[in-house]
C-alpha cells in the first residue's frame, strides 16, 4: 500500500475516529486502538445514534456530526458487508453537507472483514472515500485492511 504524508502530527491534534460497526469493541475497534497506538483520541460509534435512512428525517445525525466536524485526524473505521462500508456509514454519509468543517483534515480509513482477499472491496471502498475526502478538502492518507496496513497507516500518524 502506498501512502500519502499526513500533514498533521501535533499532540494537541483533535482525533475522532468514527465506527462504523455494530460491534462498538469489536475487531475495528481494536484496529483502531492500534492505529492511534496510545495517542488520544474520541470514539464515535455510530451504532448508539439514531440515524435514519435519508428522506426519514435526520434523528440524530446532527449529534455526531458535531464531534465530527473541525476535526484535524480523522479515522473511518467499516467493516465490510457485501464488498462495500456499512450501511451506518453509507447512512450517515446520505446526509452529509459539503461544508469546510473538516477542510486541511488528516483522513484515514480501516475497512476489514472477514474474506482472504479484501482487495475488490477495498478498492470500491477507497473510490467512494476519497471522493468523500476531496468534497471536504481532506487530505486522504490511505487506506488499511490488515493489520499490517494498520501498522504502516499508524507511522503515518505518528
Amino acid at each position: 500500500m502506498n501512502f500519502t504524508d499526513a500533514t498533521h502530527k501535533s499532540e494537541n491534534d483533535k482525533r475522532v475516529f468514527l465506527n462504523a460497526s455494530k460491534n462498538v469493541n469489536g475487531k475495528t475497534s481494536l484496529m483502531a486502538k492500534e492505529f492511534f497506538d496510545g495517542l488520544s483520541y474520541q470514539q464515535v460509534n455510530l451504532a448508539d445514534y439514531d440515524i435514519p435512512q435519508i428522506g426519514k428525517g435526520r434523528g440524530e445525525y446532527e449529534k455526531v456530526w458535531k464531534q465530527v466536524k473541525n476535526a484535524d485526524v480523522l479515522l473511518i473505521g467499516t467493516p465490510i458487508y457485501w464488498s462495500d462500508v456499512s450501511g451506518y456509514l453509507k447512512t450517515f454519509m446520505d446526509h452529509l453537507d459539503v461544508s469546510d468543517d473538516l477542510n486541511g483534515a488528516d483522513f484515514y480509513v480501516i475497512a476489514q472483514g472477514m474474506a482472504i482477499d479484501q482487495s475488490e472491496a477495498v478498492h470500491t471502498i477507497y473510490g467512494s472515500l476519497s471522493h468523500f475526502a476531496s468534497r471536504f478538502g481532506m487530505n486522504f492518507i490511505g487506506i488499511a485492511s490488515t493489520e499490517g496496513e494498520v501498522a504502516q497507516l499508524s507511522e503515518k500518524l505518528q
